[in-house]
């Protein structure tokens, strides 16, 4: 009889021992594959995060919640800007300066792209000038006068040192880089920049020392084409008979650039 009870104490023992772990092992192992899958996808998620917002996760929400809808988001910059070179043809108009003439430009740019921020360059416009209507009234009271005594006419010509041509160096530094949907057919990129310029203005008394300030708009059509508003304050002294007197003009501007 007790031989019989310690051998059935002997078989509870060793099924009690070999149950025992195999109790606890399913409470660790699905923590273990837990950690690891969130860890996983925590990775995941960081990979798929890429600069200016251009992020798949947003995407994937925001499509998610009207899939009916085409969803366009900022990606990186696509058009490449460092160590490349632009010419751009411009036309300009000025305000303000002169009371009885305004002037109108063609010149063309050219400028060297260090980075996406920083560009130095140069200008050229040639000029042509027409009468505001200040002008023309006075022009015309001249000549009358002029037709009514021509030996001695009271009244006289306006004088006018208006501009023929302008060469300046400049520098465009671009704060601030975006995109725009134009209609849901592209996107065009576009930079907000700040110029300034200091050269030479060719006026009809002769040549005078220039400075320009500015800012602008410059769209990026594709790799190679782009487009700049261009609003800058330009001043110079000019000469009127023994006088000299400070120019101030506003200078609007477009350009057609071609990047190559």
């Amino acid at each position: 009889m007790k031989k019989l009870l310690l051998a059935t104490t002997t078989v509870l023992f060793a099924v009690a021992a070999n149950a025992a772990p195999k109790a606890t092992q399913p409470e660790t192992q699905p923590e273990a594959k837990q950690e690891t899958k969130q860890e996983a996808k925590a990775d995941s998620t960081e990979t798929q995060f890429d600069a200016l917002g251009g992020n798949q996760i947003f995407l994937d929400k925001a499509k998610a919640l009207e899939p009916e809808k085409n969803v366009s988001i900022v990606q990186n910059r696509s058009v490449p800007l460092t160590n490349r070179v632009e010419f751009a043809p411009e036309f300009s108009g000025t305000f303000g300066g002169d009371t009885y003439s305004r002037t109108k430009s063609i010149g063309l740019n050219a400028m060297y792209h260090i980075n996406p921020r920083w560009a130095i360059g140069a200008k050229y416009n040639y000029s042509f000038n027409s009468l505001t209507p200040e002008g023309e009234a006075m022009v015309d009271q001249a000549y009358a006068e002029y037709q009514k005594n021509p030996a001695n006419p009271d009244a006289a010509f306006p004088e006018m040192d208006y501009q023929k041509s302008e060469m300046m160096a400049l520098v465009n530094w671009a704060p601030v880089y975006g995109k725009m949907n134009l209609l849901d057919k592209s996107v065009a990129h576009f930079d907000f920049y700040l110029v300034g310029g200091y050269g030479q203005t060719e006026l009809k008394s002769g040549a005078v020392p220039t400075m320009t300030a500015g800012g602008g708009l410059g769209f990026w059509i594709s790799k190679h084409f782009s487009t700049r508003l261009e609003m800058r304050y330009q001043t110079y002294t000019a000469k009127y008979f023994e006088t000299e007197k400070k120019m101030d003009l506003a200078v609007a501007s477009v350009q057609m650039g071609w990047l190559l």
